[in-house]
């Protein structure tokens, strides 16, 4: 029996309002880090999936890695360690589509997928021809043809052929393009019935293509008279369609965006919204308004604040600086002086230093001595300068001035830090002539005798402003690839139509480091501290140029960049919010560094066939070391998919990246890692001296090591300004020092290891703090001192 339009119509408001239905298969699952998953459960007791390993792994009750299945992707990871409360039942509405293809009804297994070496379109019947590396090295096409689709992914099966294969994989349906699947749709349905495009309607409808949608319905009613009857489903499409209008501009003024945002709200077609959508439009523009109208009256106000001082003259420079520069991203700072500066209960000098001050200092300074407030300007402007391109005799020079400032006090300048803009200019030649906000640093070929200087490219996001913090994705290529191969993938192809590039990282405001970290004719990954310093020093110096934000920096990577992110994120877990790694193939550090996992939050894309043995077997004990109970860890694989890079996982990986809980943790006060090369030695606050004879293994001399095993490191900060350091690979060893729980540093400190005690007392000099900055360019996180043991 074939559907009526008023089924459609009851399916439509069902899907579009409640989103009830007949099928209870999926489950929704809210995890710790705040993420919400949707899918069936299964419970196995390990990733491993070697049969042997699995068979005499301990308790085969105990089943604590949950895999959820939504169909395209099963996702493993911890149950109890990851899950925030109990799953919750969820009606599932989809319909999927289903096309008859040839599929053999036997033939050969496809077991593992090798390299894939080319993929053709899909033409109209939804198939397409891949070409794999087959296992003796030769190219092997298959013809794959799509059977089921619904809004979430497609089926695919391998077709008849010369030689019958069974395969079922699945793609994202985001990743297939609306032209293509309206093709399919018009060869493969019945255009000419009614019930079939509204079929079509659905399925656009539940993959949230609404404009898409929109188009077919609106044609359906234009042929069909009976389809008259639906034209208040047109205008509830139209709104939900509208409605992802409105929430882009919302996300580009969160990513900072605001010109593009009332680019987009002024453009919006009020004319064609219900009244819901009309405010939520208007509210929008209202809120962006408010802000620059509340700029602007703060500025003013403080303006004619300032005219009425004898100091007026002196502090012309301040104010056009806070003119200039207050908007959205820098209102916060001067919170103090938004409550307290038309207070005519607060004398006039001390409202002017609390504007003054909340521009220098930041929210809650609270400095309200007028003399402070301008020391504080030649304090702000003499750190800069010395973390800028200067020379040693100028930075001595710095420093003795500051000696005699008030103002210069570590507690000051430990504050002013991070709102300074980059203190180092870009490069004269590096900016791109075609791209605005993209530079290429470094561009000359690499002097292997000497260490790794900074080579990379760098993509800021649209209306990037220096006062602002921005998230930072560093992602490291294949082999294969290059750095602006990692610009596109994550920021998206240049479209000049626009005038910016429009993929993810440039929607979520997300600046884009892409280090050169190999070097030419490299065969793979090797482990090495060179290539970790090339990553290393590029981050640094692209922190020096540009407002990243230290608290949110991911590392990612993919193919052999993806085994070097997994390393490099564990060998230095205090930098990073959270590692990406893609069709990375773990080996040497990697399988010893799982002591360092519950520090850094990771997400593990792959293919569950990923060449043989497949990657549960080759490199399921590995990843299960990971995925353990206090580690924020997800390990997602593609259904029926090889070694690809999955480009459809992208949203969902800007999603895990902007999670509130995804930021870089507060400094532990206990240390408890793994290390085993002598290059992997600064973790946190502590930083570990030459390794003992025997304890460092090159990883090049991999396979000739007589000892391959991880040295233990461990230290703590006690009560009472105590921090004792109970294990590690060396003798000497240095404590770097800032203010942090149970760290009082206006008070002697003891530092214990082994029979030693040392005591040490903090000069509130700045030359320590202002060194750690221009050598790590950590602006948020500065060291103001350290002492080294023995």
């Amino acid at each position: 029996m074939q559907n009526s339009p008023l089924r459609f119509v009851l399916f439509v408001t069902a899907a579009m309002l409640v989103q009830t239905g007949t099928c209870l298969a999926d489950q929704l699952f809210q995890l710790r880090n705040g993420l919400t998953l949707r899918g069936s459960k299964v419970e196995i007791a390990s990733l491993d999936g070697n049969a042997f390993s699995a068979a005499t792994n301990g308790d085969p009750q105990f089943r604590p890695i949950w895999v959820i299945d939504d169909g395209l992707t099963r996702i493993y990871m911890h149950g109890k360690g990851m899950s925030a409360a109990e799953p919750v039942n969820v009606r599932n509405i989809e319909e999927p589509i289903t096309f008859w293809q040839p599929t053999p009804l036997g033939g050969k297994e496809v077991a593992a997928v090798g390299s894939i070496l080319g993929t053709s379109a899909f033409n109209e019947y939804g198939r397409r021809v891949m070409t794999i590396r087959g296992v003796d090295g030769s190219p092997l096409e298959m013809i794959q043809g799509i059977t089921e689709l619904n809004g979430r992914y497609a089926r695919l099966e391998s077709l008849k052929g010369d030689t019958s294969y069974v395969w079922d994989s699945r793609i994202a349906t985001r990743s297939l393009d609306s032209a293509t699947l309206k093709r399919i749709f018009k060869r493969r349905l019945n255009w000419d019935e009614l019930d079939r495009r509204l079929e079509v309607v659905r399925f656009f409808i539940e993959a949230e293509r609404f404009g898409d949608a929109a188009e077919v319905l609106s044609e359906a009613i234009d042929t069909f008279p009976a389809a008259k009857q639906m034209n208040s489903q047109l205008v509830a499409i139209v709104e939900r369609q509208a409605a992802q209008l409105l929430d882009e501009a919302k996300l580009r003024s969160e990513s900072g965006q605001n010109d593009l945002a009332m680019q987009i709200l002024s453009q919006f077609p009020i004319d064609q919204v219900g009244r819901v959508t009309r405010l939520q439009v208007q509210d929008a523009i209202q809120k962006i308004q408010d802000t620059d109208r509340q700029s602007k009256a703060i500025a003013n106000q403080l303006e004619s604040q300032i005219a009425k001082l004898d100091q007026a003259e002196s502090l012309q420079p301040i104010l056009a600086e806070i003119k200039a520069g207050l908007s959205a991203a820098t209102l916060s700072r001067l919170s103090d002086y938004i409550r307290l500066g038309a207070s005519d209960a607060v004398p006039l000098e001390n409202r002017v230093a609390l504007g003054i001050a909340g521009w220098l200092l930041g929210s809650g300074s609270n400095e309200s001595n007028l003399t402070v407030a301008i020391a504080l300007i030649r304090v702000r402007d003499l750190v800069a300068e010395y973390l800028g391109p200067s020379t040693p005799g100028r930075r001595e020079a710095i420093l003795n001035e500051l000696r005699n400032l008030e103002g210069a006090q570590p507690e000051y300048v430990d504050r002013m830090l991070p709102l300074l803009v980059p203190t180092m200019p870009w490069p004269e030649d590096a900016q791109s002539e075609q791209v605005p906000g993209m530079y290429f640093i470094g561009k000359g070929e690499e002097v292997l005798e000497k260490p790794p200087v900074p080579r990379y490219v760098i993509q800021l996001p649209p209306d990037y402003d220096p006062l602002r913090e921005y998230p930072c994705l560093v992602s490291l290529h294949p082999l294969r690839g290059t750095p602006v191969d990692e610009i596109e993938w994550w920021a998206g192809r240049y479209n000049e139509s626009m005038n910016e590039r429009v993929g993810h990282a440039s929607r979520n405001g997300f600046i884009v480091v892409a280090p050169l970290w190999t070097r030419s004719g490299q065969p793979d990954y090797q482990y090495t501290p060179r290539e970790h310093e090339r990553v290393l020093v590029s981050l640094r110096d692209a922190m020096r140029r540009s407002s990243i934000d230290a608290d949110r920096i991911f590392l990612a990577g993919r193919g052999e960049g993806g085994a070097a992110s997994w390393d490099i994120a564990y060998s230095h877990p205090d930098l990073w919010a959270g590692m990406i790694s893609i069709s990375g193939e773990p080996g040497k550090t990697i399988m010893h560094y799982h002591p360092n996992a519950s520090y850094v939050p990771m997400v593990l894309v792959m293919g569950e066939r990923d060449s043989a043995p497949t990657p549960l077997v080759r490199n399921g004990a590995i990843m299960s070391d990971y995925v353990t109970y206090r580690s924020d860890a997800m390990v997602v694989m593609y259904r029926g998919r090889g070694r690809e890079y999955f480009y459809e996982e992208v949203p969902r990986l800007f999603e895990w990246m902007k999670l509130p809980s995804h930021v870089r943790p507060k400094m532990p006060l206990d240390i408890d890692v793994a290390t085993m090369r002598e290059s992997d030695n600064f973790f946190w606050w502590l930083e570990v001296g030459p390794f003992k004879e025997g304890l460092s293994v090159d990883p090049q001399l991999w396979d000739q090591a007589d000892r391959l095993r991880a040295a233990p490191i461990s230290a703590s900060i006690g009560n009472d300004n105590q921090i004792r350091i109970t294990q590690g690979p060396a003798d000497e060893f240095t404590i770097w020092l800032r203010p942090i729980e149970n760290l009082d540093l206006s008070a002697p400190l003891t530092i214990r290891h082994r029979s030693r005690r040392v005591t040490f007392d903090y000069d509130r000099s700045l030359k320590g703090m202002l060194e750690d900055v221009r050598r790590r360019a950590d602006r948020k996180r500065p060291f103001w001192t350290s002492v080294t043991i023995p």
